[in-house]
């Protein structure tokens, strides 16, 4: 689908967190580049958190989900329930073990599937509804925002 060009910086970083997902649930392939071992998967999500999507959330919660929550109120319900998901997966993140545990494969799979339905739903639902309901010069402000943030 295309991408309004407001969203399409959004869109990129979600990239990266499809692949962390994918790489934290049970069953997954090995990445060329990208670790293998349970430990080094949580080394992985704790900078990844760190660098990319503690940001990521940031910028969404302050532009994207902002705009969203003064257009509409079915759209401000929609923010506010992906940013309950931020909240979640934050805690979930936070809260793991600094080292090898019995339960730690299957958190991690809990954070990547959690990660990649939160994703999903923000590109396939919540990016499409913005697009086609806020006026251009709504989504002309909304780009000029991300940009200033991504500086």
């Amino acid at each position: 689908m295309k991408r309004h060009d407001s969203l399409i910086p959004l869109s990129r970083q979600h990239h990266g967190g499809l692949l962390t997902a994918r790489l934290l649930q049970h069953g997954a392939p090995p990445y060329k580049g990208m670790p293998e071992s349970v430990d080094g998967k949580l080394a992985y999500l704790l900078q990844f958190w760190e660098e990319h999507l503690q940001p990521h959330f940031t910028l969404e919660e302050a532009t994207v989900f902002k705009t969203a929550k003064v257009a509409a109120p079915h759209l401000a319900r929609q923010a506010e329930g992906l940013e309950a998901e931020h909240r979640q997966l934050k805690q979930l993140i936070l809260s793991l073990p600094t080292a090898l545990t019995p339960e730690l494969p299957t958190r991690l799979d809990e954070i990547g599937r959690l990660l990649e339905q939160h994703i999903r739903t923000e590109e396939r639902i919540f990016f499409q509804m913005l697009q086609e309901e806020l006026p251009e010069e709504t989504l002309q402000l909304l780009k000029e925002q991300i940009e200033q943030h991504l500086l």
